[in-house]
């Protein structure tokens, strides 16, 4: 895997985010558009990359890869819950869940799956869909529960069934029965997917006009987080499963995505959802203009 082809598909993604900050910076870009561009990409372009992942076909060696990739997938997820649930009890609560989230939760399809396709093509595409299942369900689940507190177990259940949470279902559904969605429906679809990736980059930029930079490279808790998400976790995920000889795609693809910065979803559940929007734009930005450096690194030492 070619570091400089790595180091360019982070410096897109930055490149995208420049222009969301001058728009905001210019007036282009007000907060009501912010929240608008969140919601629509809450609410209709993800749960349309949600669905166009199931649009795939299944070999022996693609089933067998795709267990191995979903079982360790689920127990990472566990490990940095609980990592998350102990690690920012002294933060105070303007802060704890934006960083439980940022923990839990990498940049694995807006900024994971140009890496992936840059340096594995198609086939790695086909894994990062894999992974983006479990992904999915605790960030419809886990993920919205951080922020959000429910009056009812009613209440609860419709906050979970998400546009994203009910695509993912579709998405299983298709898969298990080999349904395709024809042309042009589907290119449409993927056109709409498409929009995912700019979009949040334009989001975080716009929401990163707003931060003080002085007192965001002072805030230890940016540091703590960006260490724990693009070193210790995916060090972790080698660490225990490569003595299990798991298919090297499999444990690439694990490694590479656990290994991305913040989730650029930390800022639209917390502009979504009423969170700390200043932390979570200074965690997603940190974090990935230091995956600049620690992805490469990743790939050097693990793979």
């Amino acid at each position: 895997m070619n570091p400089i082809v790595v180091f360019y598909e982070v410096l897109i993604l930055f490149i995208i985010i420049l222009a969301g900050y001058l728009a905001a910076k210019t007036k282009i870009l007000k907060e009501d558009g912010k929240r608008q561009i969140s919601s629509f990409i809450i609410n209709i372009t993800l749960p349309v990359v949600i669905l166009m992942s199931s649009q795939m076909e299944f070999t022996k060696e693609k089933i067998e890869n795709s267990l191995w990739l979903l079982a360790m997938a689920v127990v990472i997820f566990l490990i940095s819950m609980g990592i998350a649930a102990t690690a920012y009890k002294k933060s105070g609560k303007d802060k704890e869940n934006v960083l439980k989230f940022a923990t839990v939760f990498s940049n694995s399809a807006y900024m994971g799956f140009p890496v992936l396709f840059a340096l594995l093509g198609s086939e790695g595409i086909f894994y990062g869909a894999v992974f983006l299942f479990p992904f999915n369900v605790f960030l419809w689940t886990y993920g919205v529960l951080i922020f959000k507190k429910h009056s009812s177990f009613k209440h609860m259940i419709k906050d979970i069934l998400s546009p994203s949470m009910i695509a993912m279902f579709v998405a299983f559904a298709f898969l298990g029965f080999g349904l395709r969605i024809p042309f042009p429906i589907n290119k449409g679809l993927d056109i709409i997917g498409g929009l995912t990736t700019p979009l949040s980059m334009i989001v975080i930029g716009g929401t990163l006009a707003t931060v003080k930079f002085k007192t965001l490279i002072s805030d230890k808790w940016i540091y703590i987080v960006s260490l724990i998400r693009l070193l210790i976790l995916p060090a972790i995920a080698y660490g225990i499963f490569f003595w299990m000889s798991p298919p090297d795609m499999s444990l690439t693809i694990l490694v590479l995505l656990v290994g991305m910065p913040c989730a650029a979803a930390t800022t639209i559940f917390a502009q979504q959802y009423g969170g700390n929007t200043t932390l979570a734009s200074g965690l997603v930005s940190f974090s990935t203009l230091l995956s600049i450096v620690t992805i490469p690194l990743l790939i050097y030492i693990f793979l």
